[in-house]
């Protein structure tokens, strides 16, 4: 996806609004039994689950695993939900979680969304990184040696860019037989990557460029561990203006 889209036609081209649409999305979740993460106090904490029941007066969720986080739960005045059925994303917030019997069981219950995103995979956007997130990737050779250890400019589960100074010693379509991204203490991303753009971007005495790199093999378990970084990112960025 084109980070130049502006907010209207991101709205148009990934955002479904319309209830009956909105249902029968969630009602498929419920039916094929998919795994669905919600996360909330700023992406700190989640909960993994299924979709019960979808109608026009709200959405039925199953309780979580860890009885601990499901009480943090119910404190919370909004969640996010994110699904990834056939790789594709679907993600909606949910406003003021409460708990209920649904039958003879525990469940938790939120209003139905006014609006659904969903991304086919390769449309996911890049996220720049604040300024604080100082994340960096480490790109090895062959013989494992560190040849760049650069801050990240913006991260998507495609990929990842970066500005430097200088011109690189990369070739556009070239292999990095690996590179090293820490995400956080407990999530890493290490695999191959590929080139994708080199572009002069500023002139100064070295000049400054732009790096594309396009992730390799990413297993789910990484692509996750982006997801969730970058969901964490946002979070933080909508309370600093006040969302």
């Amino acid at each position: 996806m084109s980070a130049s889209l502006t907010d209207q036609e991101i709205e148009d081209r990934f955002f479904l609004f319309g209830q009956v649409e909105i249902l029968s999305v969630l009602n498929e979740l419920a039916h094929r039994r998919e795994p669905v993460s919600v996360y909330f106090n700023g992406g700190q904490n989640f909960i993994l689950t299924v979709i019960l029941s979808a109608r026009p007066d709200g959405l039925v969720f199953d309780l979580g695993g860890d009885p601990k986080m499901n009480h943090q739960l119910e404190k919370v005045k909004s969640c996010v939900f994110m699904a990834f059925p056939d790789g594709i994303r679907v993600q909606f917030t949910g406003l003021n979680p409460q708990r209920f019997m649904w039958g003879e069981d525990e469940a938790f219950w939120v209003p139905i969304p006014e609006r659904i995103i969903r991304l086919q995979r390769r449309e996911f956007y890049r996220n720049l990184l604040p300024i604080s997130q100082d994340i960096r990737a480490k790109l090895h050779n062959a013989n494992g040696e560190i040849i760049a250890n650069w801050r990240i400019h913006d991260l998507s589960v495609g990929g990842f860019g970066v500005v430097v100074e200088g011109e690189p010693p990369l070739r556009l379509g070239e292999t990095i037989p690996q590179v090293w991204i820490n995400l956080s203490p407990k999530a890493h991303v290490h695999c191959p990557v590929s080139v994708q753009h080199i572009t002069f971007i500023e002139r100064t005495k070295l000049g400054k460029f732009q790096i594309g790199f396009r992730f390799q093999n990413l297993s789910h378990a990484m692509d996750i561990a982006i997801q969730k970084t970058i969901l964490q990112i946002e979070y933080e960025r909508h309370r600093l203006l006040g969302k």
